[in-house]
């Protein structure tokens, strides 16, 4: 019972996501990630992403009747794999709007979040978010947006061994909250992303989400830019938890 507990410890619902991509030479992404993890690559080429999204109908066991207010995030991400193997993502940072869930998800899973301010745009041919950071030093600013004008209408599944499918179907994520000296990593579950693709000269990105990673700014549009209108996801407890309840070897 405690196994399944820890296995679907969280639920809740992404809406409204818009994914831009950028190819980007490895070297320059090996020494921002974790020793214990190495960059995942599609056909030689490593990738970086800015994803904004609304989290919605938040549950967390065992408090499942608390009612959780809806946030915006924007998170800045990479992709990686460990050494066995395994694909996830690495977070560099997630900014979210709301603060119990930054402090919450900071002392849980170790995950870079930071409060922040996000607007969210939603418009018939058009989606924006723009973040700014609070309660730091140097605020940090996102934002990225897109025109449905120039959007692929019909709706597409990721075929595995595809871009798609490598940039989109993660489903494990890794964290600098250390356990026993090992990194600790969570999975989520989902259905597959159902997307559309938007011409990337469509999109457009601003800010200083890479550099307050020492990651050079993108100075050119995103190679490839994705919108899905949301779906559930069940996401496990991190690893230190399941580690104590000795069923971290099976995730």
């Amino acid at each position: 019972m405690l196994t399944n507990f820890l296995r679907s410890f969280m639920f809740q619902k992404w809406e409204n996501l818009l994914l831009l991509h950028w190819r980007i030479p490895k070297n320059l992404l090996d020494s921002t990630i974790p020793k214990e993890l190495s960059v995942d690559l599609h056909d030689g080429d490593a990738w970086i992403s800015v994803v904004g999204f609304r989290l919605t109908n938040l549950k967390i066991k065992p408090m499942v009747q608390i009612p959780w207010k809806d946030f915006n995030e924007l998170n800045l991400r990479t992709y990686v794999r460990d050494q066995s193997g395994r694909k996830g993502v690495w977070f560099y940072s997630l900014d979210s709007t709301d603060l119990l869930a930054v402090l919450g998800a900071r002392t849980l899973y170790g995950l870079n979040y930071r409060f922040a301010s996000i607007e969210q745009t939603m418009e018939s041919e058009r989606i924006g978010y723009k973040s700014q950071t609070k309660f730091m030093q140097e605020p940090v600013a996102g934002e990225i947006s897109a025109e449905f004008s120039k959007m692929n209408k019909s709706l597409t599944v990721a075929e595995p061994g595809g871009l798609d499918f490598f940039l989109l179907e993660r489903y494990r994520f890794w964290s600098d909250r250390y356990f026993k000296n090992k990194l600790s990593h969570a999975t989520v579950r989902h259905k597959p992303y159902e997307f559309f693709s938007i011409d990337n000269q469509r999109a457009a990105y601003r800010g200083t989400l890479f550099q307050s990673h020492r990651i050079d700014e993108p100075v050119k549009k995103p190679d490839l830019v994705h919108y899905s209108q949301g779906f559930s996801v069940q996401a496990s407890a991190p690893y230190w938890a399941l580690g104590i309840a000795g069923q971290a070897n099976h995730m």
